[in-house]
């Protein structure tokens, strides 16, 4: 299989799901905890296929943690998902057994931090360190529409990242990739208060939510509207995992 299909998990079992979201330093105890409970032999496989330390820990811990996410929310064990790659190289799920239906996955990493999402419908999401001292005036000229420029030149780093997380996270969720990350054309919303240009990508309705986490990270997320109005559940911080505790969430932001 080199594509996965476009209907919902909700038009698929008739159920309602929630898109839920989860974010791990992986410097911290929990991720080796994690590692030892979620990981398989397959995910180290494709770790080790990268040349550099710090890229076979980012996609060792990013793949652990969605097994760890799925794990929560799903009555399945962990194991018989298998992570697989499209032709365009978007990750997407299947079960080891036939007929069973998997939802929408997006995964992300930057520095020490992966993040990873999960949804009944299109879904993309994107994390960045935040790093001040970029010319990030500059680098929106570059790629970002008029409106998203502007907002950058109002509001600095912190909208630059917010626009950049929300416009990769985007590019994603729709399959367009990097030449829509680029394409210097308005797509997201340019401030946190405006009204999300969402019809107008690809012809269909899209929800955008933002966080600033408190490891110095920006992290956006993009799904698929959805008619019911499911919700988008704010960031689950793993790395603060317990034996017994959730872990640190954070009220979100959309739009």
């Amino acid at each position: 299989m080199t594509a996965r299909s476009r209907t919902s998990l909700r038009e698929r079992t008739g159920r309602e799901q929630l898109t839920q979201i989860a974010y791990l330093d992986t410097t911290s105890p929990a991720a080796n905890l994690l590692a030892a409970r979620h990981g398989t032999t397959e995910d180290q496989r494709f770790a080790d296929q990268h040349r550099h330390p710090t890229g076979q820990r980012q996609r060792l811990m990013v793949r652990v943690l969605l097994r760890a996410l799925l794990a929560r929310h799903y009555p399945v064990p962990a194991e018989p998902w298998k992570i697989l790659r499209a032709d365009d190289g978007a990750p997407y799920l299947e079960m080891g057994r036939p007929g069973l239906p998997a939802p929408f996955i997006s995964l992300s990493h930057s520095g020490d931090l992966v993040a990873c999402a999960i949804g009944s419908a299109a879904v993309g999401i994107d994390v960045e360190r935040i790093r001040p001292d970029r010319p990030v005036t500059a680098l929106a000229g570059t790629a970002f529409g008029p409106l998203e420029t502007a907002a950058v030149e109002a509001a600095g780093s912190d909208g630059f990242y917010r626009i950049w997380t929300l416009r990769e996270a985007l590019a994603k969720a729709t399959g367009a990739g990097f030449g829509m990350l680029m394409n210097r054309t308005d797509l997201v919303p340019p401030t946190p208060d405006a009204p999300a240009p969402h019809q107008d990508v690809q012809g269909r309705a899209w929800n955008f939510a933002y966080w600033r986490l408190p490891e110095g990270y920006g992290l956006g997320l993009v799904r698929l509207a959805s008619p019911a109005g499911d919700a988008i559940v704010s960031p689950l911080g793993l790395h603060d995992l317990t034996e017994e505790s959730e872990s640190t969430n954070f009220p979100p932001s959309e739009n």
